[in-house]
């Protein structure tokens, strides 16, 4: 069920669908309970693999309650290998990921064989949970007030998407820096210059594409944007459709100062 939920690259396309992914992303389901606001439990990223760990616990050797739980490990050692690898996945992250580091850390899957599968799919589980969770703490970390009294928000978060037979963690980071408040006496000048400073930074890795980073920057409607390829050719097509992307962005009513790729 909960593979099943996740997105593909062309429904992130869609603003409304990808609006209804980044608040399902598990990084806003603290705030959701606190505002009672409890119908998100049943799509909510964080919750499903709560419920996924809380259903797989019963049934691992550690537990008292095993004796109970054979059936259910037998359909685990039933499951297609995909589940599983989809699972690691999800959890792809280093032991002690540092806090405030964008994009967050891959690492090689290691091997399972002689292990019972339904510890593989716990381990699996929790490390998926874990890379969700240093997500948010990255985003407490970095909402602050930066060294000229701006009010730094940021979000940062996951897209778990769809790739072909692949799931590729799709990374996002908001951050909003808001000056200190404007002041009645303020001329129009001095109140316009606090408007929001908006930044996104998106990391990806798609086949055949190879890695990718973007970031860009937002104020008055204005945008400039820098996107970085791990692959010369990559590279080299990214540059060859930045005009296109430039059209595009000013149809959709904004300003584009530099765009460009490296």
């Amino acid at each position: 069920t909960l593979l099943a939920g996740l997105p593909t690259a062309p429904q992130l396309s869609n603003p409304a669908l990808l609006r209804s992914a980044l608040l399902n992303s598990g990084a806003f389901l603290e705030a959701n309970l606190l505002n009672g606001q409890p119908q998100w439990l049943n799509v909510d990223m964080k919750a499903a693999l709560l419920r996924l760990i809380a259903q797989i616990l019963p049934g691992t050797p550690a537990n008292p309650n095993f004796s109970s739980g054979i059936a259910a490990s037998t359909q685990a050692q039933a499951m297609p290998t995909f589940v599983r690898t989809a699972l690691g996945m999800l959890g792809q992250i280093s032991a002690k990921p540092q806090y405030g580091g964008f994009p967050l850390p891959q690492r090689t899957l290691h091997s399972s064989d002689g292990e019972d599968s339904l510890q593989t799919l716990l381990k699996l589980a929790a490390a998926a949970l874990s890379r969700l969770q240093s997500h948010q703490l990255s985003s407490l970390e970095q909402s602050t007030r930066t060294a000229d009294g701006n009010l730094l928000t940021t979000w940062q978060l996951e897209i778990p998407m769809r790739n072909a037979h692949d799931i590729v963690p799709l990374q996002v980071k908001f951050q909003r820096e808001d000056p200190p408040e404007k002041d009645a006496q303020d001329s129009p000048e001095v109140r316009e210059n606090k408007d929001p400073l908006w930044r996104v930074e998106l990391a990806f890795d798609l086949t055949p594409l190879g890695p990718l980073h973007v970031q860009a920057q937002l104020i008055r409607g204005n945008l400039s944007g820098h996107l970085w390829a791990q692959r010369v050719f990559t590279a080299e097509l990214i540059t060859s459709q930045l005009g296109h992307l430039r059209q595009r962005l000013n149809d959709a009513g904004l300003t584009v100062t530099d765009l460009d790729c490296h």
